[in-house]
Order: structure tokens, then sequence, then C-alpha cells
């Protein structure tokens, strides 16, 4: 039995004393990280750093008065009002006067000044010279001008969208743009329409809705 020992130490033993020596560093390394890891299992935690020395952040709200340019609501001017709006339609007589050329778009009426007979797209309504003329409706002034056929001429669109022509007037009381309620004075009665010039003086008035002439009578109860 003693001689198979020392056989088999001649024949094996190097590689059991490699074997052991493995084993040895293995548990000389098993040791080593047990007792690193129960170091660190009894190191005390570091508490954080005391945080009161450290900056604020900036939590000022800007001032909502201000806007993205910098300018204040002092700086910036007040938005502009709207245009006065006019009322309800409602319709009266230019002036009291004799109606001497009626309303006549279809059959022709004879010219006293051109001599001949034509149509006729509103009514003639005699009056002294100088006679103030009314606005019929509230409305806004249109035009305000001399027309080289109409003679001096008021133009005024109402609020329901009809348009009045004032026409042959000696003088002009308003200005393009103007508003005006019914009963306002446009101007005042003459014969500077050259078409009619050699009728009396009269205002030559016109009623037109939607592009087409209308029979404005009614306003003279008629």
């Amino acid at each position: 039995m003693k001689e198979k020992i020392l056989h088999l130490l001649k024949t094996k033993g190097y590689y059991m004393v490699l074997a052991l020596s493995v084993l040895t560093v293995g548990t000389v390394s098993f040791l080593s990280y047990r007792a690193s890891q129960q170091e660190k299992a009894q190191t005390p935690i570091e508490q954080p750093e005391d945080t009161q020395g450290v900056d604020k952040i900036d939590q000022t709200v800007p001032d909502e008065r201000n806007d993205a340019s910098g300018q204040t609501d002092e700086q910036n001017p007040p938005a502009e009002q709207p245009a006065p709006q006019v009322t309800a339609a409602e319709y009266s007589a230019p002036l009291s006067g004799e109606v001497i050329a009626h309303y006549s778009p279809d059959q022709p009426v004879y010219s006293y000044t051109l001599k001949d007979w034509r149509i006729h797209s509103g009514i003639d309504i005699a009056a002294a010279a100088g006679t103030n003329v009314l606005n019929v409706c509230d409305g806004v002034v249109e035009t305000a001008a001399q027309d080289d056929l109409m003679g001096n001429m008021v133009v005024v669109r109402h609020t329901d969208g009809k348009v009045s022509r004032y026409a042959s007037l000696d003088t002009i009381a308003v200005t393009e743009g103007q508003v005006l309620k019914k009963g306002d004075v446009i101007g005042t009665v003459g014969n500077s329409m050259l078409l009619e010039c050699g009728e009396t003086a009269h205002l030559h008035y016109e009623l037109w809705n939607e592009d087409k002439p209308a029979d404005p009578s009614f306003l003279m109860g008629s």
C-alpha cells in the first residue's frame, strides 16, 4: 500500500500540487472580496451638502402690461373707434312743391329744354330758388359735386341700400362721407342741370334700388 502511494506521488504529484495551489488562490481571493464588501457596508453614507448657499432660481413674473417689444400700454395708441352707424330707414319728402315732371321710365315725356321726347328717371319738384332741400332718409353721402349733365348733385346711400340723387341744386351743404339723418339740409333748389336748365327752378330727384331707377312718387303722397 505504501508503495502504491509513493508511486502515485511520483507520477501524479505535480498535478496535485498545481490543483492545491489553484484552490488556495481561489480561497484567498474569495476571502479578500468578502472582507471588502463588509468594509463598504460599514462605511457611513455621506449626507448631501447644505444648499442654503445656492442661488435661488429667478421666479419673477414678467409684467403683463408690457408687450413683446417692451412697450407699455401708454406707448400703444388706442384702437380707432368705428364709424358712426346710421339708423333704420324711414322716408319723407325732400321739399314741398308741385311735381312738374313725373317718373316715366318707359313712356317718353316732352323736354322743354331739349325740345324732344325722352324718358324721365325721376321727378321734378318746382320750388323757389334757394329753398332748402332735405335728406329723405338716414344715410351716408357718397357724392357731393358738380356733374356735367346733372348740375350740382348730392348722392346719398340710405340704410336700406337704396340711393337718392338730388340734382339741379344751386348750393351743396354736405360733404362726401358725411352721415345724415332724415330731414338734414343737403343743399338748396337751383337750375344747374344742363338737361333741364330751360325749366323753372326745381329739384330733380331720383331714387335708385339695386342699380335701377324706382318710382319716388310715394314721397310726395302720390
